[in-house]
């Protein structure tokens, strides 16, 4: 098999196996954004699906410079298994709308992953466009909980009480999964994810970044020492 690059460590990956392997029903819908080269969630993902002997994984990617890199990894390393998969190309928030409308109004989403930019409001937005799709015991995973992109949805998640949240910290940068326990929170619990986050956008830095035209943003971003940068951007 063809070694290709991967951002999660072996402890992750094998957390997303399992969401594959050991899940009650086998999942047959299978959603991943952030790609990168595909040798972490996309290989691993593919390789389980396969090894169930049923199920599709889609995967959106949105650097022009990174999807056809891995396509050809993706063919290179699970020749047998890439059958099984369909890149998106673009952001999620353009691609997720587009694709749930092609597959139906009353489509399903077995396993979602969720690993695409920095932006925290990126990962809830995701979310809210595919929750109604997630069925009773599907699953969604999400990566770097504890850095800037994931800040936002475990607090979030873990006040709505239709879903069961854990999070894994094999890795710095923590791996959430949850599993959906109820068709819908209460509205209580609905009510309180919202109060958490409405806390969490009115937060100094962030609503700062929300008023600030976006050159003026872009040009304080880049004006930062390469370590200060790589600290806010990973919410440390």
């Amino acid at each position: 098999m063809t070694d290709i690059p991967g951002q999660l460590n072996s402890e992750e990956r094998a957390i997303l196996t399992s969401a594959i392997r050991d899940a009650s029903t086998k999942p047959k819908v299978v959603l991943e954004v952030g790609t990168w080269l595909g040798g972490g969630s996309t290989l691993h993902f593919l390789q389980a699906l396969e090894a169930n002997g049923e199920g599709h994984l889609w995967g959106i990617e949105a650097d022009p410079s990174i999807y056809d890199r891995m396509l050809a990894n993706i063919r290179a390393a699970a020749p047998g298994a890439a059958n099984r998969f369909t890149p998106l190309f673009g952001l999620s928030k353009d691609v997720i709308p587009r694709w749930l409308a092609e597959q139906g109004p009353n489509s399903e989403v077995d396993v979602v992953f969720l690993d695409g930019g920095d932006n925290p409001l990126e990962q809830i937005m995701e979310y809210r466009l595919l929750a109604d799709h997630i069925p009773m015991g599907g699953q969604l995973l999400a990566h770097d909980t504890h850095c800037r992109k994931g800040k936002w949805l475990r607090p979030y998640l873990q006040q709505l009480d239709h879903w069961r949240v854990e999070v894994h910290d094999v890795s710095s940068v923590g791996l959430l999964r949850a599993v959906k326990v109820a068709a819908s929170p209460s509205d209580s619990s609905r009510r309180s994810a919202e109060s958490v986050l409405r806390k969490l956008r009115l937060k100094p830095a962030e609503l700062l970044g929300s008023i600030l035209p976006e050159p003026i943003c872009a040009a304080i971003w880049k004006a930062m020492p390469d370590k200060l940068r790589t600290r806010m951007m990973r919410g440390r």
